[in-house]
């Protein structure tokens, strides 16, 4: 929908049609349109996706992009993620993992079948979350190429 219309997309999901472009594309547009008209004018932007909300839709190259990353599992992933972001210093080294969900299943515990098949789900989540991020990535550099990225709002003071 856009401005109370339908709007037919301007592929099919097989040509690559995907709406995340969509938001970004016509941000672009509305903060060119708001730029060309008064340049200094300032403008706000809220720009949502449906990327990490449920059912997870990305195109295959996006999702194989992580094939075999979470092979291991949730449990050995999320102790990798913790011991990386201990060595970033994201968070103390002398922080402790949080307890597993009890209403997630450990890993080990799952038959092959199950394990493959969340396996792959992980995978297209991690897809679909990097897919949105590229989309973002579009229009950061529309913002730098304008030289507004960096740009904040002017404060009042005394």
């Amino acid at each position: 929908m856009y401005d109370n219309h339908q709007v037919e997309p301007s592929r099919t999901p097989e040509q690559g049609y995907h709406l995340s472009e969509d938001p970004v594309d016509k941000a672009i547009e509305f903060i060119a349109d708001v730029k060309q008209v008064d340049p200094a004018k300032p403008f706000y932007l809220h720009l949502c996706f449906g990327a990490t909300h449920a059912p997870h839709h990305v195109a295959r190259e996006w999702a194989d992009r992580y094939a075999g990353l979470f092979d291991e599992g949730w449990d050995a992933y999320r102790e990798m993620v913790f011991a990386r972001q201990k060595g970033l210093g994201i968070v103390p080294a002398d922080a402790e993992l949080s307890r597993h969900d009890p209403d997630v299943p450990d890993w080990a515990s799952l038959p092959p079948a199950a394990r493959r098949l969340f396996s792959r789900m992980m995978e297209v989540f991690a897809g679909f979350l990097s897919y949105a991020d590229h989309q973002v990535g579009r229009l950061v550099e529309f913002l730098r190429g304008l030289g507004e990225l960096d740009n904040e709002p002017a404060t009042g003071g005394t």
